[in-house]
């Protein structure tokens, strides 16, 4: 079987479409549809195997914080400082919170929740406000946990 390419659109589609179906049967099928053979959840052996049998069987509670990019930071400064935590400028709950005024003339805007919603802006003179707003907000609707069953 051939593996197939998905965008974060596509993927959101199914994911919703398939929302109704339990974890694993729902692990299975995606990983046939993306690696292109079957899923060994029994004896995993290869790197993405052992994650997804990870994604139903390792649920740390830790594992929330430690995923939330926020959050991680706070964590990690707890355990070693805060000299080795770059500053974070700014977190805000909406696009249209953020005060662009007030942000340096370079900055990253990225959700603390996934993988990839992220807006990089070399030369806020410049910057495409719009086009930023469109990603992130795309990306503040996806639920990891829907697309890939990724609890945390």
């Amino acid at each position: 079987m051939k593996k197939i390419s998905l965008s974060r659109e596509q993927k959101n589609k199914i994911a919703s479409f398939l929302s109704f179906i339990p974890d694993e049967p729902y692990l299975k099928i995606m990983y046939r549809l993306r690696m292109g053979k079957k899923l060994n959840l029994n004896d995993p052996q290869t790197f993405n195997e052992k994650l997804q049998w990870l994604k139903l069987h390792d649920r740390n509670p830790l594992y929330t914080t430690m995923v939330d990019k926020y959050e991680a930071k706070k964590y990690v400064a707890s355990i070693i400082g805060d000299d080795y935590i770059i500053p974070t400028i700014g977190v805000w709950d909406k696009f249209d919170d953020i005060d662009f005024n007030t942000l340096p003339n370079q900055f990253v805007l990225k959700c603390t929740h996934d993988s990839g919603g992220l807006v990089i802006c070399q030369n806020k003179n410049i910057f495409d406000i719009d086009s930023a707003k469109k990603k992130i907000n795309t990306s503040l609707k996806t639920n990891f946990y829907w697309v890939a069953r990724e609890w945390p």
